[in-house]
Formats: structure tokens, C-alpha cells, sequence
């Protein structure tokens, strides 16, 4: 399946675009989706806590909605979805 990921502010220049399309095995979710595009320690430590989770400031929505109301990392991902990842102290998306 493809999903479309929006990359904003610093985002952009860490994983080296504006917008990338993806695709993904079936039955995929955010965690598989950030294990891809963290390819790197500097991607890693910019989306992720020590524990593996998502850091708290920075906000990851599908569709627009947050994924951290959802179901976390493990919210499945579908064919068009639209991620969108924005860093800490992005206006709107810090609080």
C-alpha cells in the first residue's frame, strides 16, 4: 500500500523533504512506518524517547488525527493515508 508523509519545519531538512510517498506491506502501522524512515541515529533520537516511544512534543497524525490517541505506534496504517509529522515547538502542534 502507499501512504503520502508531510514532513514540517525542521522535518524537512532531517528526513530530507517536504512530502514523501511510501510504500508499505499491508497491514502496517506507525511503528512500521517510523522503523523505516528513522534509518538513522540523528532520524531516531529526533522522533523517539528512550523507551521507544514517541517523544512527547513531537506530534505524528494520520489524517489528522493525533496518532497518540489513537493507537499509538500501533495504529494501522491504510492505503492513502496521509501522515503528517511535526517537531517540538512547531505553532499549534506544542501543547
Amino acid at each position: 500500500m502507499k501512504i503520502k508523509v508531510k514532513f514540517f519545519a525542521t522535518f524537512r531538512e532531517v528526513f530530507s523533504g517536504e512530502v514523501k510517498e511510501i510504500e508499505l506491506d499491508n497491514r502496517s502501522n506507525v511503528q512500521d512506518l517510523l522503523n523505516l524512515l528513522c534509518d538513522s541515529p540523528q532520524r531516531s533520537q529526533e522522533i523517539f524517547d528512550d523507551s521507544g516511544n514517541i517523544k512527547r512534543y513531537v506530534r505524528v497524525l494520520k489524517n489528522g488525527r493525533r496518532v497518540q490517541f489513537l493507537d499509538g505506534l500501533r495504529t494501522e496504517l491504510g492505503e492513502g493515508d496521509v501522515v503528517a509529522m511535526f517537531p517540538p515547538g512547531y505553532p499549534g502542534y506544542d501543547k
